[in-house]
């Protein structure tokens, strides 16, 4: 089903006889296509820009008139009408613009590049305006190996290189400061396991023995050949892997602070919460909601109506149609204006 709204209509003179539209009342003239607006004391004219052939346009006689050139000559160029002359109003190409890149200010993102910083069109020199340096210097103390490729684990200074082994070394000893760890296998063991790879993680439980004995809640990481400990610090977590939840210490001993998802029970009311595994909501009712002990259900009203088809909109079918045919739509029927 289509829609149509209809503004006022009429012939140019038709509208001119007619005076002053109402104010935000728009009228079409039918024979110039042109759109006005009334302001209750004069009609503005808001119509589409008029495009063609250069050659094509009016004599400039309406202020505020546009022109759109759109083939042969001129094409792709704007004109306003200023009640005396055609204007032309854009540019197409540099040869429309006066002044050179001198002209232009920098801005606060971007700005300009001196010609003498330039050759062939590419920056050759870098400069923070007290040192300056040319592509060719840059490149030479880059490639200076003496200067960039010397190894030295003894060293502290920030120019200093390590090599892979001294930075794991380093990373290991840091790894055992941070708060959050690398995941154990498991939290409750008081003997050390059996078929043990690199890097097998536990936290030791209470009343250790055999390797683990006097270390209980250290965490415990076998190397391959023995095993290292790391003594815990409060805030220090971890993922258990056999339990696929958090731990954290707390001085004391490791405790819970995050898990598997939690499963969601409704009820009434959308009450409840917390850190359980299984947390209770329930669904409030108001605002147009109403709730059953299984059910929630909306409540009708100002126009809306609830029934067993479902929740339906009260339509006249007269301004406002049900389209059916359409995807169900609500559609705006015929809106007649009227003539000038």
């Amino acid at each position: 089903m289509a829609q149509t709204i209809l503004i006022m209509r009429g012939t140019k003179a038709q509208l001119q006889a007619h005076g002053a539209m109402q104010s935000g009342e728009m009228g079409f003239c039918s024979d110039t296509k042109e759109v006005f607006i009334g302001d209750g004391t004069s009609n503005v004219f808001v119509g589409r820009v008029m495009s063609g052939a250069y050659a094509a346009r009016p004599s400039a006689a309406s202020s505020g008139r546009m022109y759109y050139v759109t083939t042969g000559e001129n094409i792709g160029r704007l004109y306003l009408d200023t009640g005396a002359a055609w204007a032309n109003v854009n540019v197409l190409d540099l040869a429309d613009l006066t002044g050179d890149l001198d002209d232009i200010a920098d801005g606060a993102t971007f700005g300009k590049v001196r010609l003498t910083e330039l050759t062939g069109g590419r920056v050759s020199r870098v400069s923070d305006g007290t040192n300056t340096k040319t592509a060719a210097e840059i490149k030479t103390h880059i490639d200076d190996a003496t200067r960039h490729r010397i190894i030295n684990d003894s060293g502290t200074s920030p120019t200093e290189l390590w090599s892979a082994q001294k930075v794991k070394n380093e990373l290991d000893l840091a790894r055992a400061g941070q708060e959050y760890q690398d995941s154990v296998k498991d939290k409750d063991l008081a003997a050390p396991p059996g078929s043990l790879a690199a890097k097998d993680r536990y936290i030791i439980g209470a009343s250790p023995t055999g390797a683990w004995a006097s270390r209980a809640n250290q965490i415990a990481e076998w190397t391959g050949s023995a095993w290292s400990f790391i003594v815990p610090s409060v805030g220090m977590t971890c993922i258990v892997d056999d339990e696929a939840k958090q731990y954290t210490y707390n001085g004391t001993a490791w405790v819970r602070t995050g898990g598997a998802l939690q499963t969601i029970t409704a009820g009434n009311g959308l009450t409840g919460g917390g850190t359980a595994d299984t947390v209770t909501l329930t669904v409030g009712a108001g605002n147009g909601i109403t709730v059953g002990s299984t059910t929630v259900a909306a409540k009708p009203g100002k126009g809306i109506l609830v029934n067993g088809t479902g929740i339906e909109a009260n339509v006249d079918a007269v301004s406002i149609v049900y389209d059916a045919a359409n995807g169900n739509r609500l559609m705006v029927a015929v809106v007649d204006g009227g003539t000038f």
